[in-house]
């Protein structure tokens, strides 16, 4: 790098004009460098295309989250950012290929709350969900509502429950199968009310709606995008949503708090995590990018039409939502007498 010339030699040798000329060049070299160091990328990253596992099937909530922030952060990036689904085993199977990976920030999960519900249903995890993996960032809260055929007489969730109660064995419920959030939170829900509730399992969330809709099963927690259509069509009635506070999906719908069942304030999540030991500065220069294209109107209006909340989250925040929610999910499928597989 050549040095800078001495200005009073200049000014001795040259004049006064040769001197105005060099100052009005440093001034342009001063503002050059904070703008350089503002989109300088000190970690290099990326220097290829980035891979995003969902460890869930094609079309699943986690699939359409993932392949909505995709595209935006392709564009971002100046890379291709190709998303992966590696379905199976609640979701183990994707999860153990990224705790494989290479710590470079190229190869990313993208998964749900079913992420810290796997500790407590799977024996023998070949990852450990802490130290395996970095949290990087969270992209959305992702509530679950309550719902019940329209045929059944209730409105509020303890008018179900005083139903279930007058006649044991009658009521059931749905779920998209054993172990997912909707069988622990119907599970949890029959637990706290004192009723008997037969568990239906089915093989995902649109069968496990249709047989509610259809009388067969009486109530299920899914996703208000999934309950809407249903809904709007007089065939479902929603009673009550997941979370601390009411969802702005449904601002006239309580919560279960609010219904009167205080152990319903975890919220699902969706999120992204990296292979432990990718380095600091390219976990951070990640989550900022994911909070800002999950701060655009696009994204913010695809997330809504599936139920989800974007949320703006730093690493640091999202690591403690992991862990806390680890222990939350670990006691109330103890609770709930669910034994490891």
């Amino acid at each position: 790098m050549k040095s800078i010339p001495n200005i009073s030699v200049v000014a001795a040798r040259h004049g006064l004009r040769a001197l105005h000329v060099l100052a009005a060049a440093l001034h342009v070299l001063a503002a050059a460098v904070p703008l350089a160091c503002a989109v300088a990328q000190p970690s290099g990253f990326p220097n290829g295309p980035v891979r995003i596992v969902v460890p869930g099937p094609a079309g699943s909530s986690m699939d359409q989250s993932a392949r909505t922030l995709s595209e935006p952060l392709s564009k971002a990036w100046g890379v291709p950012v190709v998303v992966e689904n590696r379905p199976g085993a609640g979701t183990t199977i994707g999860s153990d290929a990224v705790a494989r990976a290479a710590p470079d920030g190229h190869t990313l999960l993208f998964t749900s709350t079913a992420f810290v519900q796997a500790p407590s249903l799977y024996r023998n995890l070949t990852y450990d969900p802490i130290s395996s993996f970095v949290p990087v960032a969270q992209a959305a809260d992702a509530p679950l509502w309550l719902a019940v055929n329209a045929g059944i007489p209730a409105r509020t969730v303890r008018e179900f429950i005083a139903l279930a109660k007058a006649a044991p064995g009658k009521y059931t419920y749905a779920s998209p199968g054993a172990g997912t959030t909707p069988h622990l939170l119907g599970g949890l829900l029959a637990k706290e009310g004192g009723v008997d509730m037969l568990h239906v399992p089915y093989k995902g969330t649109p069968p496990a709606v249709m047989d509610v809709v259809g009388g067969r099963v009486s109530a299920v927690f899914a996703s208000y995008s999934t309950l809407a259509p249903q809904v709007e069509a007089g065939k479902l009635r929603v009673l009550a949503s997941t979370g601390p506070t009411r969802s702005a999906l449904t601002p006239n719908v309580p919560t279960m708090k609010e219904a009167g069942f205080s152990n319903f304030d975890l919220v699902g999540f969706e999120g992204l995590l990296a292979p432990a030991g990718t380095p600091g500065p390219v976990v951070h220069a990640i989550a900022r990018a994911v909070a800002q294209v999950g701060a655009t109107p696009d994204v913010k209006t695809k997330y809504a039409s599936v139920g989800l909340v974007p949320v703006e989250s730093s690493p640091e925040a999202f690591s403690q939502l992991v862990r806390n929610q680890l222990q939350a999910w670990k006691a109330i499928i103890a609770n709930a007498g669910l034994q490891p597989e």
